[in-house]
């Protein structure tokens, strides 16, 4: 995922070792399948050949990119993982095959990975009888199972970019996700706007929590570049979902 994973697990230790190691398995092949930087992948095999043929997808592939068209279509067009616009990969629901209409048409599921594995380790966790963790990937996704062993909840600190030691938010997450997206000093103008196709330089944080880590992922990416108009909209139609934006 290009990013550091941290996970804190409560349970009994031979139990907890053989869960670590399934989830570092299923990161490590979400990232060969994942990363359009590496040649080999999935993502690479359909940006290379896509704007030429269909593409045969997989089950999980197939899933994957009707779950992006879904949160493309309900967040009005600003969660797009395609490079250029979203209405120009045409996937055909007959033969589950992905085309692209143009030639720098490409897709980068940076702004969905994460989300996606946090939903897998959900499951590796559940599945290994584990009801009580927190798992962290790179500061800014955040999955919370259970409680803290000595709390009612997990407290995570959404923290100002713009001045060190203060804090925007303390969210307490139970059974929630947490997704966090904005400019920093150091990262400015790096979320794209995709119906503008101009790069975000607000400073700006946004942060959404939600019980499914993939909606909370998707509405962060999104909601940091739709307009107001657009975000009372997509409040509207996710509901269940808790997004703050914070101008700093």
């Amino acid at each position: 995922m290009g990013t550091r994973l941290d996970a804190v697990m409560i349970g009994d230790e031979h139990c907890l070792s053989a869960v670590w190691e399934g989830i570092i398995a299923e990161t490590e092949r979400l990232h060969r399948m994942l990363n359009r930087f590496n040649a080999a992948s999935d993502i690479s095999h359909i940006n290379s050949r896509a704007a030429n043929c269909p593409v045969v997808l997989n089950d999980e592939l197939w899933h994957i990119l009707t779950d992006v068209k879904k949160y493309h279509q309900k967040t009005f067009g600003y969660f797009d993982v395609s490079l250029r616009d979203f209405n120009q990969v045409i996937l055909d629901d007959n033969r589950r095959t992905v085309t692209f209409a143009e030639k720098d048409v490409s897709l980068d599921l940076g702004g969905y990975a994460k989300g996606y594995a946090l939903q897998r380790i959900q499951e590796i966790l559940l599945q290994g009888g584990v009801t009580q963790a927190l798992v962290n990937f790179g500061n800014s996704s955040v999955l919370a199972l259970g409680a803290h062993p000595h709390g009612q909840y997990w407290g995570i600190d959404v923290a100002n970019p713009f001045r060190h030691g203060y804090n925007l938010q303390n969210c307490k997450l139970y059974n929630q996700s947490l997704s966090v997206s904005g400019n920093t000093n150091r990262h400015t103008e790096h979320i794209i706007n995709p119906i503008s196709g101009e790069y975000s330089a607000e400073r700006k944080v946004v942060s959404v929590i939600s019980t499914d880590p993939l909606e909370a992922e998707a509405l962060s990416t999104a909601v940091m570049v739709a307009d107001e108009k657009t975000i009372l909209s997509i409040k509207k139609l996710f509901v269940n979902a808790i997004i703050n934006i914070f101008v700093v």
